[in-house]
């Protein structure tokens, strides 16, 4: 096949696709007739649906499965980012990696409730109250936000806009999209504004309806039953939305019946009196030619074709036999060869440049539904795969295409080529077969050859190698599109284990050690050495950091000792890795973040540690136990002060000698994964009460509840998001503040995210508030650091985000943490 068909065909299922990733998660049987069936219903149907969010999870699920699967509509959901800033219940990503994660739970949620994903690129920053704190943050810029979702509105030009949120009220994030939405729809519209995008080609858009979620406006019944997928578009949602596993969301299919989704109109072109959100709005293929303006002639003879068609589409559903789908393939295949000429005869017409752009770019969409159709109509499927799946720069492998016809009709003939990036080679253009009958194949070996150049394949990045077939029945050509399961890695990886190290201030040279980890990507033996550049006036102890590895996926953690001299600044710098293969320097690796509900996905980071020199002390001799629920990893950071740490298993909890330990640490939402915390809580207690510390962090309201404290306390959802957030000190003398470490204002600078969340609103007398912070106009309750003597002991529930300045190597972070655990060691 001619390199330049197989882009033409690219070019089409970009206009069609945009950004939107799929993931296969097949929770939903789509598969087979039911997938033929809302193929074939969607031939008659023309329209565009947005919805728009602040995050992954904000989404309407069952709302997007009724437009989708229901209606036929293509449905996007825009979120405003990736949901960086939220907390992980299922493992250990945090931050960007955390934003690969959700991307793409998005993305399998999308597979399910049938819609497609698009994301216009603020960043999740955290929690914030409202929407001038929002827009007051550099990664919130308001005119370059709305610019990004202007352009994705006059893209894909949506026919209705569904504001998830409200201007007040809710999340900051939440309120500026409920500022943005508005203001982006009216911008879209407005030639004055980003005359750039015009510029670059698009063109001003207007959506017929704005919507914005909540009552007092229509209401949706997402509760309706869809008898082909056997389920109702409301249970189709929830089943979605539990592809937020990381948010905790189960994705119970709950029950059959009525469910609303409600909405008010904001504004619209099509009148503001209504009984329901369609109403007005025309979604029959009548609405390609909608706006049209040009030629009455042109405009007539389209109209025309488009009567036509839907006639076709008509025959078509009228016609379909599930016992013989294949009965009307030739009526799709008439409908794809009308939707083709209507093509070129709008691309040839006198129509102006921007209504024949507007109206070809309407039947190309078109023409990838009857695509479609026809695919699964005649059931072809074409499968890619290579003979490795980590593939790096200068490597040459095989990839195999199979094109099956499982279809009663003969495949008169079909050719199979590969798509490639720049820069790649393959030892033939293409392969062509002649008559494939049923349950039989066409098959092509190609040996492609990376390039030498080529891009490692990140995240958000699509895989780099697709398979085309373009085949032909009954005189009529069509063609199928595959990705291949195979990404671009570098030939020698490069990680750094702790890739955040704090070492403590000291008047002698100190030596620590970091761990390097290299692998072998590529299919020979590889060998080099490790260097590392240090800070000024640190040095490499490890003499020898040769490596040999011998064959694909082979690794080896080289420890290289490092000297920091006596002395040495505080404050934070960088250590950076590389590693050397014969004079070729390697200096990244990648995080494989993999779920069973999400495609695999690597996250790459440089090999690069940062480093905190911090004036910090514990007390001596201090033995700590860390009950660890896996969604924090202070006890790293513990260890690099110098903390003597064990982790308790549920066994020590329950049986074991607590009186060991001076402090016990509870960590950060530990008992949504350790019941067994409150299974001994009378056990913690009774060790708080013969003398020992017990150090609570943070727990969501219900997941750990004040009565298994010696003395009740209620948690709320109190929060303080701003993280220069004056603290006041209640008790300055208290030792907490004072040993080992004196704290001052400056342990409260610098702070990362946030002060803290979900401060108990209500305790007993017998605790003390050591700290009082607010946001700016706020006065809540104090109680992010609460403390009560039991016994011989002490018992402190804190809310403070202990585990983000650790994790940012903030001293003072660890300067109070410090503190806390050395509570027991107060001369």
């Amino acid at each position: 096949m001619k390199r330049g068909l197989v882009l033409l065909v690219l070019l089409c299922l970009i206009v069609v696709t945009g950004f939107a990733k799929t993931y296969v998660f097949e929770a939903i049987p789509e598969t087979g007739l039911a997938k033929t069936i809302l193929a074939l219903e969607k031939l008659p149907v023309f329209g565009t649906v947005f919805m728009i969010g602040a995050h992954p999870d904000d989404e309407d699920n069952g709302l997007i499965a009724y437009l989708a699967k229901g209606l036929h509509l293509e449905t996007y959901y825009l979120v405003s980012n990736w949901g960086q800033g939220g907390q992980n219940e299922i493992g250990p990503e945090l931050y960007e990696a955390l934003g690969v994660l959700r991307s793409q739970e998005l993305a399998s949620a999308r597979a399910i409730d049938g819609g497609k994903q698009l994301c216009f690129n603020a960043y999740d920053f955290g929690f914030s109250k409202t929407a001038e704190e929002t827009f007051n943050n550099p990664d919130w810029d308001k005119e370059t936000i709305i610019g990004n979702l202007v352009e994705l509105i006059r893209t894909y030009k949506p026919d209705i806009v569904l504001s998830r949120h409200a201007p007040t009220g809710g999340h900051g994030h939440h309120q500026a999209c409920g500022v943005l939405v508005p203001e982006a729809v009216a911008a879209a519209a407005d030639p004055n504004m980003y005359p750039e995008q015009l510029e670059a080609g698009l063109q001003v858009w207007q959506a017929k309806k704005l919507y914005q979620a909540g009552s007092g406006g229509v209401r949706v019944n997402t509760g309706e039953y869809d008898y082909v997928l056997g389920y109702s578009y409301n249970q189709i949602g929830r089943i979605a939305r539990g592809s937020h596993q990381c948010q905790g969301m189960a994705g119970s299919l709950g029950t059959p019946g009525d469910a609303f989704s409600n909405y008010k109109l904001l504004s619209s072109t099509v009148g503001m009196e209504e009984t329901g959100m369609f109403d007005n709005l025309d979604f029959s293929l009548k609405a390609i030619s909608n706006g049209i303006a040009g030629d009455p002639e042109v405009i007539s003879a389209i109209d025309g074709m488009l009567l036509e068609l839907n006639g076709i589409t008509s025959s078509i559903l009228a016609g379909f036999n599930a016992m013989d789908p294949t009965g009307i393939g030739d009526e799709v295949l008439e409908g794809l060869s009308l939707v083709r000429e209507m093509i070129a005869f709008a691309a040839e017409s006198n129509l102006s440049d921007n209504n024949k752009e507007l109206l070809v770019e309407r039947l190309v969409i078109k023409e990838a539904d009857f695509l479609a159709a026809a695919r699964e109509v005649f059931s072809t499927k074409l499968l890619v795969s290579g003979n490795d799946s980590a593939i790096v720069p200068g490597q040459s492998f095989e990839v195999t295409a199979t094109f099956w016809n499982l279809g009663k009709e003969v495949i008169d003939k079909a050719e199979l080529a590969l798509v490639l990036p720049e820069g790649w080679t393959v030892d033939k253009e293409s392969e062509a077969f002649e008559a494939i009958n049923f349950n039989t194949n066409g098959q092509a070996k190609f040996t492609v050859t990376v390039g030498a150049d080529a891009a490692y394949t990140d995240a958000f990045d699509e895989n780099p190698i697709s398979a085309v077939a373009v085949w032909e029945v009954m005189d009529t050509s069509v063609w199928t599109e595959s990705v291949a399961d195979i990404r671009v890695v570098p030939k020698v990886s490069v990680s750094l284990d702790p890739e955040r190290l704090m070492t403590t201030a000291s008047s002698s040279a100190i030596t620590r050690t970091i761990n390097v980890k290299v692998q072998n990507n590529s299919k020979e033996a590889v060998s080099g050495t490790v260097d590392l550049e240090l800070p000024a006036g640190w040095e490499i102890v490890t003499k020898d950091t040769s490596f040999s590895l011998g064959k694909e996926n082979e690794s080896k953690s080289i420890q290289v000792e490092f000297k920091i001299p006596a002395n040495a600044p505080l404050g934070e710098s960088e250590i950076v890795a590389e590693a050397i293969v014969d004079g070729e320097v390697f200096n990244k690796g990648f995080q494989v973040i993999a779920y069973p509900h999400i495609e695999t996905k690597n996250y790459y980071k440089s090999s690069v540690a940062r480093v905190a020199v911090i004036d910090v002390e514990v007390a001596s001799g201090l033995k700590v136990g860390y009950v660890d629920g896996g969604l924090d990893i202070n006890t790293v950071y513990l260890r690099q002060m110098g903390v003597d740490v064990t982790e308790l298993s549920p066994a020590d909890l329950a049986s074991g000698d607590l009186s060991k330990y001076d402090t016990i640490v509870i960590g950060m939402r530990a008992a949504t994964t350790r019941p067994d915390i409150e299974a001994n809580s009378a056990r913690l207690n009774e060790y708080v009460f013969n003398g020992g510390n017990l150090l609570v962090q943070y727990h969501k309201t219900r997941e750990y509840l004040g009565s298994w404290a010696p003395f009740d306390f209620t948690i709320s959802s109190n929060r303080v998001t701003v993280e220069e957030a004056e603290i006041k000190i209640l008790v300055p003398d208290h030792p907490i503040f004072n040993w080992p470490n004196v704290i001052g204002d400056s342990d409260w600078e610098g702070w990362k995210q946030e002060r803290g969340l979900y401060f108990p609103s209500k305790w007993a007398p017998e605790f003390t508030p050591l700290i009082d912070t607010d946001d700016p106009g706020e006065d809540i309750p104090a109680g992010s650091l609460l403390i009560a003597n039991y016994g011989k002991g002490t018992y402190i529930y804190t809310a403070l985000v202990w585990y983000r300045q650790l994790d940012y190597l903030v001293p003072g972070g660890y300067r109070v943490f410090a503190n806390m655990l050395s509570l027991p060691k107060v001369k």
